[in-house]
């Protein structure tokens, strides 16, 4: 299949043969064997008329009308130098040309097939159009003219000419055309027709895909692409004001694909149908070239198969996650859960299992409508967002400063924390197990979430929301299975005293996860930050030490009030000092191990000019990212990798909310982190490295010259 249409003005494109070859096939021998093979045949065409600035004619290859037949016509416009008119969406400003067709026994007409268009700047605008001249062709369907000897064919223009001035011009044109039993075909004007510089369809070789409402990916099959040979890259929709004509897409290449990043302004739309337009340099000739890329709304909700395979990927993406470090802490609860019913009934061990299996996918369902609404609102945020506020880590911090002191006796609560509960507080245990799992395990991107997350986020919120829901229960489904597994509950060992020692040492993963968000907290807020949260755990466990220890009455009731009030009094504090803390990335660039320094769009794009580039999406709570820095970044191995090649090391810091790296993520198609990168000199195409990652995936992408995806699922 042909790449593309090719413009009128410019020769034909890389189609897999040499451009001398393409040129006697398509324009010499062609036109030569059919000069050759049939007689001579006068174009039928109208004359000249001038409707001001310009000039038209109406022509066709046809020498006649047969009777009940199509017939190809087209209104031919000229237009000074300097001048242009406009295509069906004329861009900036202008408006279309329109034609309207009339004649005896004409039933209907084709719409115009529009040839690739020109992009024309002026000031800060881009039309497009054309220029000099234009060939608008279409298809008029006749009746059966049985009894007619000739048809006199009416066509109605208008079209809008611009220089310095734009001039809007009519014109009605006729031409006279016998009706005939076999037409003959003028063979010039025949191969001019079907030689029109029209774009091509780009069906079987693209794929399209909403990373939100307003983001869009195109994904072209492009064996051997070569970006440097492309100058300039446009998407032109067919429908007016829909996006910035004057932003290129983001453009990268992985493995034998080009990736498409497209911002639409305008998300209302029915369809963004449109044009990926773009020139490219072939044997030193510059090629205008065009695909027609279907494009249906984002909220279109046509696409079965891919929503099934979103369910399928988040029930993969959910199991996936209960491997991942930040998860652990909290499933040491509900493995305690599973022990102390190891020995009882099997309905009781059952219900276990549902009422967590309950709370992780409400959790997962809340936290999905909590990022609808905020992205709906415009707010740039992504999966883990919650954890990128300085008050909801310090929140998390004192509960599971709380959940420790639980576990570790200091007091009991009757909300089935502690192992020694009755039927109705396991059940209350095992809900809140599900949500604490899930508030933790947030921060993490697992294998297969990343596509499934970005699909759910762009669709209607019943689509989404079964998406985010089908993540839960994968989540949720290895300890539902094991609660309807006598024989695996067996291997577990009986309930005993063991337990207090075991739940006893289980406080100190709550305490080591207090730390752990403490210290994120500091990144986020300063010392000031933490000194705040220290404060206000030191009220909530006073309170709760009243609330047990004595029956509150009086003096005790105030004292506890006042305690509740001033914690929450230095929570709300922080929420105040974290706007005027430095960015994390700002205060942190270049501190120890690799040298580091922040990432802007503008320092990748000089970084990429002078040597390899290794782009870091990060954030302090995403304990995966930690995870890979500490096995395969901050390395003594990948640090002398990174000296000998001489590797700029960019840092992307997402601890705190950050649009700009929100939008980076979504041109990649993530709404998470981790995300890496790996930029070889003068390219602009990202190998794109897998979310478990190690030193020798870092040494391979540095020393891979081909621009592929080292894939991770």
């Amino acid at each position: 299949m042909d790449r593309a249409g090719f413009s009128r003005a410019q020769r034909p494109g890389d189609l897999g043969l040499p451009t001398v070859i393409q040129r006697l096939i398509s324009r010499g021998l062609v036109l030569a064997w059919l000069l050759g093979a049939t007689p001579w045949v006068q174009a039928a065409e109208s004359v000249w008329v001038s409707s001001g600035m310009a000039k038209a004619r109406i022509i066709t290859p046809a020498s006649g009308i047969v009777s009940g037949e199509a017939l190809d016509v087209g209104v031919e416009l000229e237009l000074p130098e300097g001048w242009h008119t406009y295509w069906r969406n004329p861009g900036d400003s202008g408006e279309p040309v329109s034609l309207t067709w009339s004649g005896q026994g004409l039933k209907s007409s084709s719409k115009i097939r529009w040839p690739i268009p020109d992009r024309i700047p002026y000031g800060p605008l881009v039309n497009l159009g054309y220029k000099e001249s234009v060939l608008l062709t279409q298809r008029l369907a006749f009746e059966n003219l049985v009894g007619v000897d000739a048809i006199e064919l009416t066509v109605s223009g208008r079209w809008l000419v611009c220089e310095a001035v734009c001039i809007p011009e009519t014109k009605v044109m006729t031409l006279t055309l016998p009706v005939v039993e076999q037409a003959a075909v003028n063979p010039e004007l025949k191969v001019r027709f079907d030689q029109l510089p029209l774009p091509q369809r780009a069906a079987g070789i693209s794929e399209t895909r909403w990373l939100s409402q307003t983001d869009l990916e195109i994904r072209l099959n492009f064996p051997g692409i070569d970006l440097s040979r492309l100058d300039g890259l446009y998407f032109l929709p067919f429908e007016e004001g829909v996006l910035d004509l004057t932003v290129a897409p983001t453009a990268v290449v992985e493995a034998d694909q080009i990736v498409l990043g497209v911002g639409f302004e305008d998300a209302s739309r029915a369809r963004y149908d449109g044009l990926l337009w773009f020139q490219e340099w072939v044997n030193g000739e510059r090629v205008t070239a065009a695909f027609m890329i279907e494009v249906p709304s984002p909220n279109d909700n046509s696409g079965g198969l891919a929503f099934l395979q979103a369910i399928l990927m988040a029930l993969l993406g959910g199991m996936i996650l209960n491997l991942m470090p930040c998860v652990f802490p909290v499933l040491s609860i509900k493995v305690l859960g599973l022990m102390a019913e190891a020995g009882g009934s099997q309905q009781a061990q059952r219900q276990q299992g549902w009422w967590y299996t309950c709370g992780v996918i409400a959790s997962f369902v809340l936290i999905a409508l909590v990022l609808m609404v905020l992205r709906a609102v415009g707010e740039q945020i992504g999966w883990g967002f919650q954890l990128q506020s300085p008050v909801v880590v310090a929140l998390l911090a004192i509960l599971f400063l709380l959940l420790g002191l639980n576990l570790s006796g200091f007091y009991t609560i009757g909300s089935g924390i502690s192992v020694n509960v009755g039927p109705e507080k396991g059940r209350l245990g095992a809900l809140s197990s599900g949500v604490l799992a899930v508030v933790i395990a947030a921060p993490c991107t697992a294998p297969f979430m990343g596509a499934a997350l970005g699909y759910a986020l762009v669709q209607p919120p019943l689509i989404g929301l079964t998406v985010f829901a089908s993540l839960g229960l994968g989540m949720a489904l290895p300890m539902l299975l094991l609660s309807y597994s006598p024989g695996l509950l067996a291997v577990l060992p009986r309930p005993g005293a063991w337990m207090n020692r075991f739940k006893e040492g289980a406080a100190f993963l709550m305490y080591a996860t207090m730390i752990w968000l403490l210290w994120i907290l500091i990144q986020q807020a300063g010392e000031f930050g933490f000194v705040l949260t220290a404060l206000s755990a030191l009220l909530v466990v006073f309170a709760v030490w009243l609330w047990q220890a004595f029956k509150p009455t009086g003096l005790q009731r105030v004292l506890l009030l006042l305690s509740v009030l001033g914690a929450g009094w230095a929570i709300s504090q922080i929420a105040v000092l974290a706007p005027t803390m430095p960015r994390p990335e700002q205060a942190r660039a270049g501190d120890g191990g690799i040298q580091s320094e922040p990432y802007t769009e503008a320092l990748l794009r000089a970084a990429k000019a002078e040597g390899p580039v290794f782009v870091n999406f990060t954030a302090d709570w995403c304990i995966t990212c930690k995870v890979n820095e500490v096995v395969a970044i901050d390395t003594e191995g990948t640090t002398e990798l990174f000296e000998a090649l001489g590797v700029r090391y960019l840092k992307a810091d997402w601890t705190l909310e950050d649009p700009k790296i929100t939008a980076a993520l979504a041109r990649f198609g993530r709404v998470g982190v981790p995300l890496y990168l790996v930029y070889h000199r003068g390219s602009e195409t990202p190998l794109i490295l897998p979310q478990i990652l190690t030193g020798e995936m870092i040494r391979q992408a540095l020393q891979t010259k081909a621009p592929a995806e080292i894939n991770d699922a």
